[in-house]
Formats: C-alpha cells, structure tokens, sequence
C-alpha cells in the first residue's frame, strides 16, 4: 500500500503532512504551508470566521481588502460575491477592489500593481472567483508582507487556488514564479456545481496532465538538467486521481458528485506542486502548448480559451509524442541531431503571433538556458539506445494517449482542437505543438525529439496523426459520437 493510500479526505491536512513526512526524503520537500482546506457545500460563507481566525485580536475593527472581477458568480439565485461582502461587514472594514474589464483579466503587471495597493495596509484579504483572481491575490498579498490570505474558491476549473505560485503574463509571454501558500482555501461545492459547465470541464482537462507531465519531469533528471525530481508528489497525486474515466462521466452535464471529486482532485494537485517546489510535476508539453496559444491569443486580441481545456487536448498530443518517440527508436531511426535551434530560429518562431521581436526575446532568454543545460549534460541521446529500458524506466509514468482521451470523452470535456474555439485553426495549432520546445525553460519529451533529429515537419505531423486516432478510439470505446 502506498503512503497515501489511507488518505481518504484531501481536507484532512493534517494526515496530509504526516504520509508526506513517512514517505521518501521528506526533508527535500517544500513544507506545506496551507493551514486550512473546506471543500463543501456553502464553504464560501465561512470567510469571517476563518479572517477571524487569521487575525490578531484587536479594539478596533479590522480591515479586510476584497479582491474580486468582474465576472458575475451565483449561488443559487444570489450574487456571491456580494453576499461574501455582505458577511464580511458584520465583521470588518471591507475595502473592494474590482479587477480587470469584463471577461477580460490578466496576471500582468496592472492588475498585479492595482491588487497590491488594494492590499497594502490591511489585516487580511479575501479573493472570491477564478484561478486568475487568486493568482493576482497570491502574489499581491506576499507583496504587501505576507497579509493573511481566504480564498474563495468558485469554480474546479484549474488547480492553482491550493499551491504557492502564480502564473503571470511577462512581454507576453507566461511565466510561472514563486507567490504563496494561501492561508485558507473555501472551496463552495454549491457554487462549483452551478459554475458554467465548460469551466469545470476545463478543470478535468487540466487534470490530465497528471498522466503526462511526470513524465517529462522525470526524464529531465535523467538527462541532468531538472534536480526537483521526486516520487512523493507523484503517488500523492495519482493515488487521489484515481482513474478518470470511471468518475468522471456525468461531469459534461454538471453532476454533483464527479464536480466534487474533482475539486478534491484539483486541490490535491495543487498541493502536490507546492511541496515539490516545481512545476514541473504537473506542467510539461501539455503546459506548453496551452501557454503557447495563450501568448498567440493576446498577441492577435483572440479571446484567450480556458487553460484546462487547452491542457486536456494537448495532454493527448503529449502522451502521443512518447509513442512516436518509442516508435522512431525502435525502428532503428538514425539519430541525427538537429541544428536548428539557435536564436534566429526561435525568434522566427514567435514572430508569427508577435511581429515587434518581444515575445521572441522572451522566449529566447529562457530557451537559450535550456540550451546551456543541455549541452552540459552527459550525453542525453544515449537514453535512446535502450528504448526498452527507457520505458521501464518510466514505468507507470508512462503516458497513454487512448486512456486521456477515453476519460475526456467519457467526461464530455474538449477532446480535440476543434472544441477549443473558432480561432484555433489547424495552422495554428500545429504552430503551437511543433514550437512549443521553444517557449521556456523547460526539458520535455519534444526535447528529445528535436535533438534526435526526430522533430522535423513530417514527424509533427505523424504526432498528430497519433493522437486523432487516440481521439478516435477513445470515442469508440466510451460510444460518444463526433
């Protein structure tokens, strides 16, 4: 039995942190510094109680900066956010700050600077909406010293709200840096169940990537240039996965209890990269390709898609990348290494979504110091040699492009480009996934691929190739239709 497998409730933090401190090399984790996690019904009411409880007794009252968008949330027939409020007067000072425009908000720097004046100065703050909003509260409430941080959670549509990093929008470009652990997590399970049922979906997409990323991350420490590498976030977050596409079916339609698994799944997810001190656990080609199209959609002014979904798709292009990869090697392909990845080469790249040179600056600064990793590192090719031995070496880890897709088909989630939005064309996500390597710091299966010479356009294509018979497959299997 593994050491989290008598976990039964991901709440229980307490348990949490003892499996974690039996398992393996306890010591080379990040201490995890989230005090208390609610997933239930009506959680969101408890964010008085659980300020009070963060704060100092004091004669006079608190107060309480409330950082919010502009996104209207319901639960049941009333505006949440203006209940939260309503209950965090009886109490406190409450000073509101409203972020962004419209279905439109960014952890960028105005939004980051405006949430950090909003929270300078007070006893504690309270963030109520998405993954965005906590972000932006994660970061600005370190910034302002630590203020003590409630999080209202109101949609399982990523698995940021449980971690202590942010995902942030630099010259375009996303960037994932350190922020903090939240102090309290309130995870309304009345609201997530109502929440619009393509965010949740976007949730169980992003969930995918556990069956992809620890892939990449565990190869990146065998070729040297990734030290994070540990098994105990790995179990911690299988163990609770379970199997998707057993609980998942229903969630399309916004069940009660898969919503809720979830929630419990994404939080633990979150959890899992914090200790890890990396997100590297989690976040690998799938990552990559959703950020790629991210930096494409506010370069061209698209409206930016759900990250989850993005993930979820790409997660079946991911596992599909392995299998071309064990593919190539046990056809005794040439190894023939590539010379194509200089500067000029990744400017060019980038110079189809941003023409004025900055996103391809960008994207240079931190590629080139995968490069230098790279070149330091002993021989990574010779993981090729022995393509037996490299997948046993992966063993469970080992991605399966069928088993994403029948879960996401089972689900009801975007299963293919086409669900992603009218913008996403077959050119450009194909630009996305053959150019993904280039965007960040980060050594994934594509790697491999592109320095074996086994990434030009023609094995791009049988990549994706792959993964639409996975796709079809999948459907076939769980007897959804196109």
């Amino acid at each position: 039995m593994g050491a989290f497998a008598a976990i039964s409730d991901p709440t229980d933090l307490d348990a949490v942190r003892t499996a974690i401190a039996r398992a393996e090399r306890p010591d080379d984790l990040v201490p995890l510094g989230l005090r208390t996690l609610v997933i239930e019904p009506g959680a969101a009411a408890q964010a008085p109680a659980r300020v009070r409880e963060l704060i100092s007794p004091r004669g006079d009252r608190a107060t309480v900066a409330l950082l919010v968008d502009r996104t209207v949330i319901r639960s049941g027939a009333d505006d949440l956010k203006a209940d939260v409020r309503a209950l965090l007067e009886r109490e406190f000072d409450v000073v509101e700050t409203v972020l962004g425009e419209p279905g439109h908000l960014h952890v960028d720097d105005e939004a980051l600077d405006a949430a950090t004046a909003a929270t300078t100065g007070v006893d504690a703050v309270v963030s109520v909406g998405s993954g965005t909003v906590s972000d932006i509260a994660k970061v600005a409430s370190a910034r302002a010293g630590g203020v003590p941080l409630v999080i209202v959670q109101t949609a399982a549509s990523v698995d940021g709200f449980t971690d202590n990093v942010s995902v942030v929008l630099r010259a375009g470009a996303k960037r994932t840096i350190d922020s903090r652990w939240p102090d309290v997590v309130l995870a309304d399970t009345t609201v997530i169940a109502t929440a619009p049922v393509e965010l949740n979906a976007s949730g169980f997409g992003e969930l995918q990537s556990l069956f992809t990323a620890p892939a990449d991350w565990w190869l990146a420490s065998q070729i040297g240039t990734d030290a994070t590498f540990h098994t105990t976030p790995r179990d911690l977050l299988l163990e609770f996965a379970g199997d998707p596409s057993k609980w998942g079916a229903g969630l399309g339609r916004g069940d009660a209890r898969p919503v809720e698994q979830l929630t419990r799944v994404l939080a633990i997810r979150g959890i899992g990269t914090g200790i890890s001190g990396s997100t590297a656990c989690l976040s690998g080609v799938e990552h990559l390709v959703s950020h790629m199209l991210d930096m494409y959609a506010v370069a061209r002014g698209h409206e930016v898609g759900l990250h989850g979904a993005q993930v979820g798709v790409a997660s079946v292009v991911a596992a599909s990348a392995w299998d071309h990869l064990f593919a190539q090697a046990r056809s005794g392909r040439v190894i023939a290494p590539a010379t194509d990845g200089d500067e000029a080469r990744v400017r060019e790249a980038f110079a189809a979504c941003d023409p004025s040179g900055a996103l391809g600056r960008e994207c240079w600064r931190d590629y080139s110091a995968k490069r230098g990793a790279w070149a330091a590192a002993d021989d990574p090719l010779a993981l090729l040699a022995d393509p037996d031995a490299l997948e046993a070496g992966l063993g469970s880890m080992r991605p399966d492009s069928e088993r994403i897709a029948r879960a996401l088909a089972v689900a009801g989630a975007p299963l293919t480009r086409e669900d992603l939005g009218p913008w996403i064309t077959a050119d450009i996500w194909r630009w996305a996934v053959a150019n993904c390597l280039y965007m960040r710091n980060r050594v994934t299966v594509i790697d491999l691929l592109h320095a074996a010479g086994w990434w030009t356009d023609a094995d791009v294509d049988a990549v994706l190739d792959r993964a639409d018979v996975a796709v079809h497959a999948a459907r076939a299997a769980a007897g959804v239709t196109a």
